[in-house]
């Protein structure tokens, strides 16, 4: 998953993605998939980029 506004990294996603963390990938109304996170790759680095 990529976090696609560099901005709602501090504000949201800091705070709240942990190995762990469990939760459902959505299109629009229907849940596709379960997920749960089990590795936090390049969260804290290089905030601004892509």
């Amino acid at each position: 998953m990529w976090v696609v506004f560099p901005q709602m990294r501090n504000l949201v996603h800091n705070s709240r993605i942990k190995v762990g963390t469990t939760g459902y990938f959505m299109e629009g109304p229907r849940k596709v998939a379960f997920a749960e996170v089990i590795e936090v790759l390049g969260l804290h680095s290089n905030p601004t980029s892509d």
